[in-house]
């Protein structure tokens, strides 16, 4: 390895070890803790989907299983992993990127650039954005687009204008080649079957790589049966696991209120709120958009215009859904700049050589994507320097194993859960002697609860505040779950539902819960015990009552209580 191509690894190598210390210490979101807890569940020789409500897949949950089994139960394992899954697809992509230019500095320079951009990038996003199964499932997405490129290298427009069709040893080449891209396909499809839009429009873009349309087809053919046969194996399993008939139950009765409770809350002020989080890097979708579209062969092109479409179109508005997109629109800008670069200096060498002098055109693209790469190193500097007073500590507890409470709040960028607050609730859980199944966490970010003190949730509905939203008509049988599995406590968050003011220390609720309290919903209609901060904790002395599948619903009840002056009722 040359100098040249060291001193460019070392920018990204600095980078990791900016944010590796940090990223590693930062809480996992509910959606990973939820998958934990059933991979636990699956290990433990539990049910899935009868045990533990999931409207999605099971591919996550193997991975969690498999992941936790091998290396160990701690969240850092599972941040490992997914940094091992993020540069694991940096490096596929720094791969696509070198190949459009046969100069050495210039493969070094475009590697090293686009390496330094997706890791500031990802590992600059908030803890929503790690660990998910969007970008999990990018990465055999790229091992399938690379076969199938491989493949049309081989054996598509390189091989000659007749109608070619493998045989003998090349047949075989061919065959192993579409199976192992059908593998890759059905392996993102059952971590996440959204995933089936970019796969077709790799399979459609790349019908003008093959030498006929009949050796197109015979592939395509290969691919989709590889496909059918990895999915009959995951529903072979499903049935000897007995939960294959809760996952056809949860995909035919419960998932179509899943999704319109979802596509319900897409609005264009949603939108706009997640884009600001994602402030610049998601410009790059701008240019990487208009390069797609004219480069209508290229089959990364049509990965990301089909993984852009299914975010967009199919997927509720979670920041973690988009990531893979600006991951993907990132590296076709750079390669866009790079095949420009290239182009220059191929041309300034002819014009040296024939002693033409005239000015080389620079393209426009060029401009547009430096302006949003410097706005983004800025926007990523500012992000580590918010950082760095946490390193020596973040990087303290990675060696020792312990991180204080509040360097854990002051690095998280989402406000809950409150880890300050959560850990005089904790502590007084365990000094209550609750047993095992008999505590309930209301609220989604609650989830926590159940490894810090390491119990089983005690009913199949983990969080009864997010999934009463998602399935408004299952609140009935939640509230028979709880009643019928005898929970004694349960755990609310006041400001995750909505209640912004503050609460005098001396008081459990504010005064116009207290005074109406009968007519409230589960839980908050039952007997507060504990209070730290804004976690309440309530045990069950009377009959649940009903649930509410409203967000922030103890707001909508402030509001009406200063509007009316009324402190005795909810409606």
């Amino acid at each position: 390895m040359s100098c040249r191509a060291i001193i460019f690894l070392a920018i990204p190598a600095l980078w990791l070890m900016l944010q590796v210390p940090v990223f590693l210490q930062m809480p996992l979101t509910p959606d990973a803790v939820l998958y934990d807890l059933q991979a636990h569940c699956l290990v433990q020789g539990g049910v899935l989907y009868r045990d533990i409500v999931e409207p999605n897949l099971p591919g996550v949950v193997w991975i969690h299983a498999v992941v936790h089994s091998l290396f160990g139960e701690s969240d850092q394992v599972l941040r490992v992993f997914d940094l091992v899954i993020v540069l694991s697809i940096t490096g596929i992509l720094c791969r696509v990127v070198a190949a459009r230019t046969d100069s050495r500095r210039l493969q070094d320079a475009s590697m090293a650039g686009l390496a330094s951009l997706l890791l500031m990038f990802y590992l600059g996003t908030s803890e929503w954005c790690h660990c998910q199964r969007d970008t999990w499932m990018l990465l055999p997405c790229l091992l399938a687009v690379a076969a199938r490129k491989m493949c049309c290298v081989r054996f598509g427009y390189a091989a000659s204008q007749r109608a070619f069709i493998p045989s003998g040893y090349h047949g075989r080449t061919f065959l192993l080649l579409a199976f192992l891209e059908g593998t890759l396909w059905a392996i993102a499809f059952w971590i996440k079957p959204f995933v089936a839009l970019p796969a077709v429009a790799v399979m459609l873009v790349s019908r003008s790589q093959f030498a006929s349309t009949q050796s197109w087809l015979k592939h395509s053919g290969y691919v989709i049966a590889a496909g059918a046969i990895v999915g009959l194996l995951g529903i072979l399993w499903m049935v000897n696991a007995g939960c294959w008939t809760y996952f056809v139950e949860m995909m035919t009765s419960w998932n179509g209120d899943y999704y319109q409770a979802g596509r319900s809350r897409w609005s264009l002020e949603r939108f706009q709120a997640h884009a600001s989080r994602f402030w610049p890097w998601v410009m790059f979708h701008l240019p990487a958009i208009v390069i797609s579209i004219r480069n209508r062969r290229s089959l990364l092109c049509a990965c990301y215009l089909g993984w852009l479409l299914q975010a967009v179109l199919l997927q509720q508005l979670f920041d973690y859904v988009h990531v893979p997109g600006v991951i993907l629109a990132i590296a076709i800008c750079i390669r866009s700049v790079t095949e420009q670069l290239h182009a220059s200096r191929s041309v300034g060498d002819s014009s040296l050589r024939s002693g033409n002098t005239a000015r080389l055109q620079f393209h426009p693209v060029l401009s547009v994507v430096g302006l949003i790469l410097f706005m983004s190193v800025v926007s990523s500097g500012i992000s580590i320097q918010r950082r760095l007073p946490h390193l020596q500590t973040c990087f303290s507890a990675c060696v020792y194993g312990s991180l204080p409470t509040d360097v854990k709040d002051s690095i998280s960028q989402s406000p809950f859960p409150c880890w300050t607050e959560l850990g005089p609730l904790i502590d007084h859980l365990r000094e209550r002697n609750i047993s095992d199944r008999e505590l309930l966490a209301y609220n989604g970010n609650l989830i926590h609860l159940y490894p810090q003190l390491k119990f089983v949730p005690p009913t199949r509905f983990v969080y009864p505040d997010v999934l009463a939203r998602c399935f408004p008509r299952r609140r009935v049988e939640m509230l028979q779950e709880i009643e019928r599995r005898h929970v004694r406590y349960v755990v609310a968050n006041l400001r995750e539902d909505g209640w912004e003011d503050d609460v005098p220390p001396n008081k459990l609720l504010p005064a116009a819960l207290e005074a109406g309290k009968s007519k409230l919903f589960f839980p908050y209609n039952q007997r507060p015990v504990f209070r730290s901060g804004s976690y309440v904790l309530f045990e069950v002395d009377s009959p649940p009552g009903s649930l509410t599948s409203e967000y922030f619903p103890l707001s909508q009840f402030h509001s009406k209580t200063l509007a009316t002056g009324e402190t005795n009722r909810f409606e």
